[in-house]
């Protein structure tokens, strides 16, 4: 897969809908609306060639490729959040 035709603002969406297993509260988590999420989804959905989420009752569940991209996606955006941190702190003596 080509990381170019990736588009990675779609990750902390998916792990969004992932923790919240709903999508107006994975959207009013993020700050954006639920459309916008579910429009998202539908790229992301496209670009992995799964489902990744089955509406039940009041919110979805992920597939089992969900499942098994849900803890990967979620070290990758904690590693560029601490790599985004640590690089923003200056530290005058160096």
């Amino acid at each position: 897969m080509n990381l170019r035709s990736v588009d990675l603002n779609l990750l902390p969406i998916f792990d969004a809908v992932m923790q919240e297993g709903n999508l107006t509260r994975a959207a009013a988590s993020i700050g954006m609306s639920q459309p916008a999420i579910s429009e998202a989804l539908a790229r992301l959905r496209h670009v992995l060639k799964d489902d990744l989420f089955i509406r039940s009752g009041h919110g979805v569940r992920p597939t089992p490729r969900a499942q098994e991209l849900a803890a990967p996606i979620r070290q990758i955006l904690d590693l560029t959040a601490k790599t985004l941190t640590e690089s923003l702190q200056f530290d005058h003596k160096t």
